[in-house]
């Protein structure tokens, strides 16, 4: 049995990702943009949803921990840390806190670049925030070493 088997190369042929693009997903442009402008218009269905059971009494006591997909919340007393675990703002820690004059968002970047984003997306943030129920305080602190 001297049969021969043609062997056919196959040409791989692959996109560009995002990334070398230097685009984003349009989807994921879109999520941040609507949690940005605060409409209603472009809220997810998970969005809509309340907070479940498990996770109220999670965070109903001190130190409790919150872990959902990429992202973390921990209760430390009266804030809650929000804490990105995965991604190209992974280490980042938003930290909230209630006052009698509002509420305070205080912003850890874990690097210098992403202090830069966010230097340059604070100003629109804060003009988003305008003119909620609460005042909202934004503040971004220096990077740790």
């Amino acid at each position: 049995m001297n049969n021969q088997i043609d062997m056919n190369r196959v040409r791989r042929m692959s996109l560009p990702s995002v990334e070398a693009r230097h685009e984003s997903d349009p989807d994921i442009r879109r999520r941040f943009e609507s949690c940005l402008v605060g409409g209603s218009k472009g809220k997810d269905k998970k969005a809509s949803e309340s907070i479940s059971d498990l996770t109220k009494s999670l965070l109903s006591h001190n130190g409790g921990i919150y872990r959902h997909g990429s992202t973390e919340v921990v209760r430390q007393g009266e804030m809650l840390s929000y804490r990105l675990l995965n991604g190209p703002m992974m280490g980042l820690v938003i930290q909230a806190s209630y006052h009698s004059l509002g509420i305070r968002l205080q912003i850890y970047p874990k690097n210098q670049r992403q202090s830069r984003v966010l230097a340059c997306v604070l100003p629109n943030l804060s003009q988003a925030l305008e003119g909620r129920r609460f005042e909202i305080g934004l503040e971004l602190m220096p990077v740790k070493k």
